[in-house]
C-alpha cells in the first residue's frame, strides 16, 4: 500500500513538473473598475434596441494605456444644429475613457459628437489611435492631440450603403471598404441577381493619407484587414462552396491554400481571421489552429463538442480564446428560431510554452476584451472593467 502511495505521489510530481496536468489557478484581477459608478456608462451587455448600442469596446492603445468607449444619448437635450461631418447634431456622444493599465487610474477623457449610424475606436501603433464618428476618421497621437482626419462620404444614391473600417494587425495600414448594393436578389444574395460595387481605400495609419485604392464590381460577404492585403471570401457572385482567400491591392483574389484540411469539411462552419506577423487563426469544426502564411501549424487545440469559439485575439506571443455556448430560441413574433450565444470563459495561451496562462469565467451576455503584447488581459463584463495578468 505504501509503495502504491509513493508511486502515485511521484507520478503527480512528475506531471506537475512537466506542466501536463496542471491548469492555471483561478485568477484575481489586478484591479477592477465599476464603469457605471465612475463614468456613468451603461452595462456593455445592455439590451440592444438600436444599432448605436452596439458601438462600444475596449482596447490597448499601448501596453500602459487601456481605452474603453461607448456611444450613448446625450444626457441633456441637444440644441437644433446642422449636422457636421461626424453625422451628429449633439443627440449622441462617443464617450472615451483612457485608463492606466498599472493601477486603473484615469488618464484622459474625451467626448465627441457622433451619429446613431457608425462609431468605432481602433488602435494603430506607438500609442496612436483612430476614432470613427459618422462620416469622418480622426487620428490621435499618444498624448491625445488630433493629428489628421479623413472623410468617409456617403453618396446616398442607393438603398444599402455603408463604410467599414479596420486596421491591419501591424498597425501600419487603415483599410476602408465602401459597399453599395444597387439591387439585391431576395432569394440568393450571392447570385448574379445581386448588383453591387465595392470601393477599397488603403491609408497610411501614421498620416491617414491615401496610398492605394481599387474598385470591385461586386460586394464582399466578409473581409478582414491583413498586413498589405485583405482576407476575404471570394468576391460575389461566388461559385461553389464558400472559401477564404487573400485579396491584394490590385483587386486580385486567390484562395488561402493553408486551409485545405478545413475545406474538406464543408458540412461544418469555420472562420478565419488574420493575426500579426503574417499569421492566421482558423476555428470551427471542433478545433482551433494558428497557422503561418506558409501553412505551418503554430498552435492547435481541440474544442469540446458543446462549446464554440466566439472570437480570438493575438498580441505578441499570447493567444486569447473566448468560448461560448449556443442555443436556439423561438421568437414570439416569428417562426424562425434565433441562434443565441452565451459567453462561457476566456482562456489565455502562450505560444512559446504552449501553456494555458489564464482561464476567466464570463457572466454577461455580451463581453468585450483586449490583450496586450505582454499577455495582460482587460475584460469588460456588464458594468465591470477588470485587468488580469498571466501566471509567471
Amino acid at each position: 500500500m505504501k509503495l502504491c502511495v509513493a508511486l502515485m505521489t511521484a507520478l503527480c510530481l512528475c506531471c506537475s513538473a512537466q506542466g501536463i496536468a496542471e491548469k492555471p489557478k483561478p485568477s484575481e484581477p489586478r484591479w477592477k473598475i465599476d464603469l457605471l459608478r465612475r463614468y456613468e456608462f451603461q452595462a456593455f451587455d445592455r439590451t440592444i434596441n438600436y444599432r448605436w448600442m452596439l458601438h462600444q469596446g475596449v482596447l490597448f492603445v499601448s501596453p500602459e494605456k487601456i481605452l474603453v468607449y461607448q456611444v450613448n444619448r446625450s444626457r441633456a437635450p441637444a440644441k437644433l444644429a446642422v449636422r457636421d461631418a461626424s453625422g451628429g447634431s449633439g443627440n449622441f456622444l462617443l464617450e472615451i475613457r483612457v485608463i492606466g493599465a498599472r493601477d486603473g487610474s484615469d488618464v484622459k477623457s474625451l467626448e465627441l459628437p457622433t451619429s446613431a449610424e457608425f462609431s468605432k475606436v481602433l488602435a494603430t501603433r506607438d500609442g496612436r489611435f483612430i476614432v470613427c464618428t459618422g462620416e469622418i476618421l480622426y487620428l490621435y497621437s499618444a498624448d491625445f492631440v488630433r493629428l489628421a482626419s479623413h472623410a468617409l462620404p456617403l453618396k446616398r444614391q442607393v438603398q444599402e450603403e455603408a463604410w467599414q473600417v479596420e486596421v491591419s494587425p501591424s498597425g501600419e495600414e487603415v483599410m476602408l471598404v465602401h459597399q453599395q448594393i444597387f439591387k439585391r436578389d431576395a432569394i440568393w444574395p450571392a447570385s448574379e441577381g445581386t448588383s453591387s460595387q465595392t470601393d477599397v481605400e488603403v491609408l497610411d495609419a501614421s498620416t491617414l493619407q491615401l496610398t492605394k485604392s481599387f474598385t470591385l464590381p461586386s460586394s464582399l460577404l466578409m473581409w478582414h484587414a491583413a498586413d498589405h492585403m485583405l482576407l476575404s471570401g471570394k468576391p460575389l457572385p461566388a461559385q461553389g462552396p464558400f472559401s477564404y482567400g487573400l485579396l491584394d491591392f490590385e483587386g486580385k483574389w486567390s484562395p488561402l491554400s493553408s486551409l485545405e484540411w478545413y475545406q474538406e469539411k464543408q458540412s461544418c462552419g469555420y472562420r478565419v481571421e488574420p493575426l500579426d506577423r503574417q499569421r492566421f487563426a482558423a476555428y470551427g469544426c471542433g478545433r482551433i489552429s494558428v497557422l503561418s502564411g506558409a501553412g505551418e501549424t503554430l498552435f492547435s487545440l481541440n474544442i469540446g463538442s458543446k462549446e464554440f469559439v466566439g472570437s480570438v485575439q493575438v498580441a505578441g506571443d499570447y493567444l486569447a480564446i473566448q468560448y461560448e455556448r449556443r442555443s436556439t430560441q423561438k421568437r414570439t413574433s416569428a417562426y424562425v428560431p434565433v441562434l443565441v450565444a452565451q459567453p462561457l470563459r476566456l482562456d489565455l495561451y502562450q505560444f512559446r510554452s504552449n501553456q494555458q496562462q489564464l482561464s476567466l469565467p464570463l457572466r454577461g451576455s455580451n463581453v468585450y476584451y483586449a490583450v496586450s503584447p505582454g499577455g495582460t488581459v482587460a475584460v469588460v463584463d456588464g458594468t465591470s472593467l477588470e485587468l488580469f495578468e498571466p501566471q509567471r
